[in-house]
């Protein structure tokens, strides 16, 4: 007979386990608040500097929303030698922070060399994306299977709060003189350098090494998961519409050649305000709808408002029209973000959610980088609303995928 005390949790194990929690859920709010100001501050501001300041090329104006994917692309190389530093996940995250802020900062001098501002930018970009995989290993690890939806989407709600704010001040300060950019980047060289020192308290474990001595092994998950290979198929079409389309919001509103013609404001209203106050009161919505509900369906809802908002952006020919589009990329940017990040945790086997999370970044950064000069390049072929109708029938099509894929998984 088994001993009933055996199935009576440790109390001062679980009170632990608490404790970790809350200090985890304490710092990853702070962390994530003046994250806001990074992700917000590159997508768009770097987007409208190299546009309007630089006058850049399609490649230079590409290489900023391929900057993160840059990132995500060498994960499986960094997740591979980083555990051999044998240090805590907090300070491998801390570290990376740490030098991202000091490339922002180098960035902001960049006033009179567009691939100065670029190059170290596009550095520390490409290194901020490397954080994911480190921090699901601490959320899993954290956090109770139950809970994680909800705290991780509480905190990048909290972060998304602030852009709405940086959003506003951005547009008056280079609505006034455009050459005022550095200090948007050195405020976001401070946030990066901030968030270092927080994540720095947050407990968590040493990251282990692979058994493999092959940095890309973990790749061969893609194929012998099925369903996980499946869903990275149907990510990678999702992506690629949805990314070759993203970064034409500038060149759409700027161009002489649409007739909108935005003011620097009115920019960022629509491509950060807007979407970023949305955010805030949908994350959490979706954190819940993510615990509670099939991933499947809440995907192929997110993915339904991503489509509708793609069409109704550029086939406006107002900014009235413009800003309902960015209320629906603001939906569909909450739900993706709470999907893109916890997805792997509902399918990997314990213990091996960072593993799948560094594939699931690896693919991200390939259709990532790829995207966004394919989108500028097509321009000089078709117009950008048939660019815009063929960037929607792809995420239609990856929602169609999801059925097939969710039978597979109930084998």
């Amino acid at each position: 007979m088994k001993d009933r005390n055996s199935k009576i949790p440790d109390p001062q194990v679980s009170a632990r386990k608490v404790e970790i929690a809350c200090q985890t859920f304490r710092w990853d709010i702070i962390r994530s608040f003046l994250s806001g100001l990074i992700d917000s501050g590159w997508r768009i501001f770097a987007l409208l500097v190299v546009t309007r300041y630089f006058d850049g090329t399609s490649f230079a104006k590409a290489l900023v929303p391929a900057a993160f994917t840059i990132g995500l692309l060498s994960t499986p190389i960094t997740l591979f030698y980083l555990p051999r530093l044998r240090l805590q996940t907090s300070k491998l995250c801390s570290t990376n922070y740490m030098i991202s802020g000091i490339l922002f900062w180098v960035a902001s001098l960049g006033v009179d060399s567009l691939w100065l501002f670029l190059g170290a930018g596009t550095a520390a970009a490409a290194l901020l994306a490397q954080q994911m995989p480190l921090l699901i290993h601490i959320y899993s690890t954290n956090y109770t299977s139950g809970l994680r939806g909800k705290r991780v989407a509480y905190a990048i709600s909290v972060g998304i709060a602030i852009a709405p704010v940086f959003g506003w001040f951005g547009g008056q300060l280079l609505e006034e003189d455009l050459s005022q950019f550095p200090i948007l980047f050195r405020i976001m060289a401070v946030a990066c350098i901030l968030s270092g020192i927080c994540i720095n308290k947050v407990p968590s474990e040493i990251l282990q090494r692979c058994p493999s001595g092959n940095p890309l092994t973990h790749l061969s998950l893609a194929w012998k998961d099925k369903v996980f290979g499946c869903m990275l198929g149907m990510w990678m079409i999702l992506g690629f519409g949805n990314l070759s389309t993203m970064p034409l919001q500038i060149e759409y509103m700027t161009s002489d050649e649409y007739g909108i013609n935005a003011t620097n404001t009115q920019i960022a209203v629509a491509g950060i305000i807007i979407p970023s106050t949305v955010r805030i009161f949908a994350t959490s919505i979706w954190g819940h709808l993510f615990d509670a509900f099939n991933f499947f369906l809440v995907r192929a809802f997110t993915s339904a408002i991503q489509l509708a908002a793609i069409l109704i952006f550029f086939f406006s020919d107002t900014m009235a029209g413009i800003y309902i589009g960015s209320v629906g990329y603001g939906l569909a940017m909450a739900g993706g973000n709470v999907n893109w990040s916890l997805w792997v945790t509902k399918f990997a086997p314990q213990g091996q959610e960072s593993d799948y999370m560094t594939v699931h970044s690896f693919m991200t950064g390939v259709r990532g980088l790829v995207a966004p000069f394919i989108g500028f390049y097509m321009l000089n072929l078709i117009s950008i609303q048939s660019w815009a109708t063929i960037g929607s029938l792809l995420v239609a099509l990856s929602i169609v995928l999801l059925f097939p894929i969710n039978r597979l998984a109930r084998r």
